[in-house]
């Protein structure tokens, strides 16, 4: 009997403990455990989105394309040189004046006429110009008259003789009674001659040279004077 009540009590015992296990794992279970509290979430910093990158077999949408080299036959030509005309320029000639035309010269062409002390070559005339392309001028006094003769003489290669062919021939007049080869015209009173000779241009002029056989004695004797 005693014996009964004890293990009774033991029976007894191990339920109770069963039982606060059981409750003790009841309240533990999920859906019975207290809410926790609400806390405001961190506010979300901002970031910057990552700029896309084009896929690799994509184009790119702002890349401006290369143009395509032309096709061409061959090279570009270049530009042709634009043609410009090079300076008169006469050949150096050095001629003393009583050697162009000597005194014997002078005297049979007219006793009253020997060289001009004073002899200024007039601006803009022929013999001025062939002073400027390395030539000479002279010049001769009628001692009666006063009447003047300016003479000039300059020497040229074929190109530039040419060119000053051309100029005279332009510059009009007749070609008759010099003797030689050469034009005749009048300017302002004067008597102007352009004459040629070999590589040389003979240029005078002379109130004096009334028409072209007036000059013509001149012209000869230079033309056997000149080296």
């Amino acid at each position: 009997m005693g014996g009964m009540t004890g293990v009774r009590g033991m029976h007894v015992a191990a339920a109770i403990i069963t039982v606060a296990l059981i409750a003790g794992c009841a309240a533990s279970e999920p859906g019975d455990a207290p809410e926790p509290s609400a806390s405001i979430p961190p506010s979300a910093s901002p970031s910057v989105a990552p700029s896309a990158t084009p896929d690799a077999d994509e184009p790119d949408a702002t890349a401006i394309p290369s143009p395509s080299p032309t096709a061409t036959s061959g090279p570009a030509p270049s530009p042709s040189p634009t043609a410009t005309s090079s300076p008169l320029a006469g050949i150096r000639l050095q001629i003393a004046c009583d050697q162009l035309l000597t005194p014997q010269d002078v005297y049979d062409y007219n006793p009253n006429v020997g060289a001009d002390p004073g002899y200024r070559v007039r601006a803009g005339s022929g013999p001025a110009r062939a002073v400027e392309l390395s030539g000479t001028a002279c010049g001769w006094l009628n001692q009666t008259s006063t009447q003047t003769y300016s003479i000039g003489v300059a020497r040229f290669d074929s190109a530039n003789l040419q060119r000053v062919r051309s100029a005279a021939a332009s510059a009009g007049g007749t070609t008759r009674g010099l003797g030689m080869d050469g034009y005749y015209r009048t300017e302002a009173g004067l008597g102007v001659v352009e004459a040629f000779t070999g590589p040389y241009w003979i240029t005078a002029e002379s109130a004096a040279f009334l028409e072209p056989a007036d000059v013509a004695p001149l012209l000869d004797a230079i033309r056997r004077n000149l080296p």
